[in-house]
C-alpha cells in the first residue's frame, strides 16, 4: 500500500475572496502563495464533480501546509446552516497551531469575529473555537499533546472501553 506523507491543504469554500484573504492573512497572518482566476475545464470539473466548475482559487501557507480557499463563481454555492456545529457529519472544522492562543482570540474577537468562548485549558491543549468570514468553524490552539502522553491516554481508553464491552 501506498504510504501517506502528511496532510496537504484543507479546502474551504468562500463566498468573498478579499472578505477572506483580510480574515486569513491580516488577520490571521498566513501567506499568499497563489492565486489564479480558474475558467472551466472539463479535467477540474470531473474531479469536483461540478459541471461547468470555474471560479477563484487561493493557496495559502501555514508552517507546512496550505489552506485552499475557493470563491466559486459557478456553481453557486450554499451557505452553512445558521446553526451548523461540530457535531455535524462531514469536516466540521480545522485547526491552527499558535504560540499564544490567548493573543489570537483576542485579536480575532477585537475584529469582531464570535469565538465559542475564551481560550480554556483542556490538558493537552488550550483552546477556543473562532468563526470565519463565512461561519466556517477554526480551532485556534497551543498544543501539548507529546506522543508518550497520546499513547498513554489512548492505552487507557481502550482499555476502559474493553472493560466495558
Amino acid at each position: 500500500m501506498p504510504k501517506l506523507k502528511r496532510i496537504n491543504h484543507t479546502g474551504v469554500s468562500v463566498a468573498d475572496m478579499e472578505r477572506s484573504l483580510a480574515f486569513y492573512c491580516d488577520l490571521l497572518g498566513m501567506e499568499l502563495i497563489f492565486d489564479s482566476d480558474v475558467a472551466d475545464a472539463a479535467d477540474l470539473s470531473a474531479v469536483v464533480g461540478m459541471d461547468d466548475a470555474r471560479g477563484r482559487v487561493v493557496w495559502l501557507r501555514v508552517g507546512d501546509t496550505m489552506l485552499e480557499l475557493w470563491q466559486w463563481d459557478h456553481p453557486g454555492g450554499r451557505s452553512l446552516p445558521p446553526d451548523y456545529r461540530p457535531a455535524d457529519r462531514g469536516v466540521t472544522h480545522f485547526a491552527l497551531e499558535v504560540d499564544d492562543v490567548d493573543a489570537l482570540y483576542r485579536r480575532v474577537i477585537d475584529a469582531g469575529f464570535p469565538a465559542n468562548t475564551e481560550p480554556r485549558d483542556l490538558g493537552l491543549h488550550k483552546t477556543t473555537y473562532i468563526r470565519g468570514p463565512d461561519a466556517e468553524i477554526i480551532e485556534i490552539l497551543e498544543d501539548r499533546a507529546t506522543d508518550a502522553w497520546l499513547e498513554k491516554l489512548t492505552a487507557r481508553a481502550r482499555a476502559a472501553r474493553a472493560a466495558r464491552s
